[in-house]
């Protein structure tokens, strides 16, 4: 059955469609009060992020950033930034097929969908690292020891930023425990911090990239849920479990 829109007799609107659309705001409310516990504090420091981003400019917060550097910090953001690369996802993926196949695979495609939205933004956005940027900068920049500092055009969003959001936000979503939810969000901030201590990226990059994640990955997981084939009890298996089946 089909019904007139707003009384104009060639725009229409189908009662099914209505249905579904209720259907996936009502799942989309329900998946974010399931996240709730990740979103209130990024929301907050979302907040911040960008009032900081109107008072300051890029020059000033990097090298505020650059000016906080200390021995541990070089070596711990060294090995805490990998939790946003891909040997990490690919690793999380792999794990979760033991857990349940179905979250495995809501990760996995959680990474293609915001890898495919991130990579061409890069190209098009073409913003310089802070190595290139800086090139003639009169300023002294402190480099952290061991660390291949990339010079590119393809800073802008922070693609670890991306993966790391995308990691926190799923694994936030299939907890059993909501609160896990504030854990995996000071990781994810970690590894974007570090982006910025590691002199890979800017302060927009990283959050920009975390906004892209969080938005993409929630409606994701909201659209993953509402789908009755992503619900079929065969997904709910796991290698773990399959010798007692």
């Amino acid at each position: 059955m089909w019904t007139s829109h707003c009384g104009n007799p060639f725009f229409y609107v189908g009662d099914n469609f209505h249905k579904k659309s209720i259907t996936f705001i009502s799942i989309m409310k329900s998946a974010i009060i399931r996240l709730r516990f990740f979103l209130i504090p990024y929301a907050l420091l979302f907040v911040i992020a960008l009032t900081l981003k109107i008072i300051f400019t890029r020059e000033e917060i990097y090298f505020f950033i650059n000016g906080l550097h200390f021995p541990a910090g070089d070596v711990i953001f060294r090995y805490a930034t990998e939790m946003g690369g891909a040997t990490t996802a690919v690793s999380l993926v792999l794990i979760l097929l033991f857990v349940r196949y179905r979250y495995s695979l809501l990760l996995a495609s959680s990474y293609l969908l915001t890898s495919l939205i991130n990579f061409p933004l890069k190209y098009m956005v073409g913003a310089p690292r802070p190595k290139l940027y800086f090139t003639d900068s009169p300023k002294t920049i402190y480099w952290v020891p061991d660390v291949e500092v990339l010079s590119n055009h393809f800073s802008f969003p922070s693609g670890h930023t991306v993966c790391a959001f995308t990691t926190a936000v799923v694994l936030t979503f299939i907890s059993p425990r909501r609160w896990y939810g504030c854990i995996y969000f000071l990781l994810a901030l970690m590894v974007a911090y570090s982006r910025i201590y590691l002199s890979q990226h800017f302060f927009e990059d990283v959050t920009a990239g975390s906004f892209e994640a969080v938005i993409v990955v929630t409606c994701w997981v909201t659209w993953f849920n509402s789908r009755a084939f992503f619900r079929h009890p065969g997904w709910d298996g796991a290698l773990s479990r399959k010798n007692d089946d």
